[in-house]
């Protein structure tokens, strides 16, 4: 069973599904204005972690399309129950995770 959970990224699901969806169906359901939501905890907050994504994938020698997983589960999050204009932020957090997967130097033996 571990195997299996190894080879899928299990880390990187477990957040993705934390930050991507549940956590915007709470933001939703909370009295959060939209400026804080989009501006610090989507614009700031989210691309940080995205970055962070992008290099620990990178790091570790996982496989590239776990850099998908944030971006995917944010937009199915904001489309099930946020504002429609944040599913812009989805292509950006991938653009950003790409760049920190690609920038990123691996340690040569």
């Amino acid at each position: 069973m571990m195997t299996i959970l190894k080879r899928i990224g299990w880390p990187y699901w477990a957040v993705s599904i934390v930050l991507g969806v549940v956590l915007p169906i709470i933001l939703h359901s909370i009295s959060i204005s939209g400026m804080w939501r989009s501006g610090m905890i989507y614009g700031l907050g989210y691309s940080i972690i995205a970055g962070l994504l992008g290099y620990f994938v990178k790091h570790r020698g996982e496989r590239w399309w776990l850099l998908f997983t944030l971006p995917v589960l944010f937009a199915l999050g904001i489309y099930l129950s946020g504002p429609k204009y944040a599913l812009y932020f989805a292509p950006v957090y991938l653009c950003i995770s790409y760049l920190a997967y690609g920038l990123s130097a691996t340690q040569r033996k």
